[in-house]
């Protein structure tokens, strides 16, 4: 199989001078398609690089949306900064950036600036709220966005308090959007004859990109409001057994007269207010409650192959270690590793669609390939001497 089957972006060139995780994820997903990444970074590094601990600037983080690229060092607010990262945008195919509106602009990079040199540019721009309206210059960060999106709130305790997912939703939901907006644009650019090989600025905010992503419960939100909105299956839930928990759910007829000869409950099968998913929907929160003392006295695994017989939706709650050993997993080679220095082997996931074959490449130290970039760029050993003793760029012995 050719190197273009298994890395279609092989020879793409992708400037990233994005920081946190929604345009670095991005990239990252560009780079492992094939794509040549250089993560442009400030003099003090991707600011995501210090946050949830770890070495050398290296967090979990900064790891997994930063596999496989080359970091460099360049002070942009510096002529001589914006001169260089001009000069690379000259070659790129894409750029990515998730400074607040007008920030590149100001720094002299701005879409209209480098569009004018390399017309053929796709221009990734993320932000907060847009580039315009009331909240355009707020500052937004993955708690605030699902805050304000609603993500909080749909994510309510049995109490009713809001409360913020786990996961960094909102980042990680506008990385998948943005990199399908990319491959789009460079399909456009390059295949369709009308666009004449024409780049574009894509603009996407994380705030739309939530409300996209919630799509569903936000039309159920409308249809019901004023409401009660009947559930989606019942039982359904998180269910405790005797030795963990487990996921249930009950999606058509059959599923549900499985579910009772797996409990063993042949009785409800005639029980009229339980005849069809309407009614069971009336009666959800006795359902759910029964269903949760019988489960409650088998061990999960029991349960597993219980429900599986009968052909009704159950999957033991694992945590990620689990996750990782689970045989599917396993079979499918949806994990691999990486080789990080300073840590070692790291258990890593693959990126859906990517080639699944040998150690994924590490992500970079802060400005680790600043002289090896700048030598592609035909700087030569006493220029780049020079730029470093003026703070115009620096690699990671001088960078902490």
């Amino acid at each position: 199989m050719d190197d273009s089957y298994e890395r279609p972006y092989a020879g793409l060139s992708v400037l990233d001078l994005s920081q946190g995780i929604a345009g670095p994820y991005c990239a990252a997903q560009l780079r492992a398609q094939g794509a040549d990444v250089i993560k442009i970074e400030p003099p003090a590094g991707d600011w995501i690089r210090v946050l949830g601990g770890g070495q050398q600037g290296l967090s979990a983080l900064a790891v997994v949306n930063n596999l496989g690229k080359r970091s460099i060092c360049i002070d942009a607010t510096q002529a001589e900064g914006c001169a260089l990262i001009l000069k690379m945008a000259q070659r790129a195919d894409v750029l990515v950036e998730n400074f607040r509106p007008g920030v590149m602009a100001r720094l002299g990079l701005g879409y209209a600036t480098i569009a004018a040199i390399n017309p053929r540019l796709i221009y990734l721009s993320i932000s907060g709220f847009g580039d315009s309206g009331p909240y355009a210059h707020k500052p937004a960060t993955d708690s605030v966005l699902q805050a304000m999106t609603g993500m909080a709130m749909i994510n309510k305790d049995a109490d009713g308090r809001p409360r913020r997912f786990g996961l960094m939703v909102p980042d990680t939901a506008t990385a998948l959007y943005a990199a399908q907006c990319v491959g789009a644009a460079l399909y456009a650019r390059d295949a369709l004859p009308h666009r004449a090989g024409r780049g574009r600025h894509i603009r996407l905010s994380l705030a739309e990109c939530c409300a996209a992503f919630q799509a569903g419960p936000i039309l159920d939100d409308f249809l019901f409001s004023g409401q009660l909105k009947p559930p989606i299956t019942v039982p359904a839930g998180v269910f405790a057994t005797r030795d963990g928990h487990g996921v249930l759910a009950v999606l058509r007829e059959t599923m549900w007269q499985g579910l009772c000869r797996a409990l063993a409950r042949e009785v409800w099968l005639t029980e009229p207010r339980y005849a069809s998913g309407a009614l069971r929907a009336q009666a959800s929160e006795e359902i759910n409650r029964e269903v949760a003392a019988i489960v409650a006295g088998r061990d999960t695994q029991e349960w597993a192959a219980r429900f599986e017989q009968h052909d009704v939706l159950f999957a033991p709650v694992l945590d990620y270690r689990a996750l990782r050993a689970d045989p599917q997993m396993r079979h499918m080679a949806y994990f691999s590793e990486t080789e990080q220095a300073p840590y070692g082997r790291l258990p890593m996931p693959h990126i859906p669609g990517s080639a699944h074959s040998g150690v994924l490449p590490a992500a970079p130290r802060t400005g680790e390939h600043t002289r090896e970039i700048l030598g592609e760029f035909g700087f030569a050993a006493a220029d780049i001497d020079a730029m470093e003793r003026s703070g115009v760029v620096s690699h990671m012995n001088a960078v902490s």
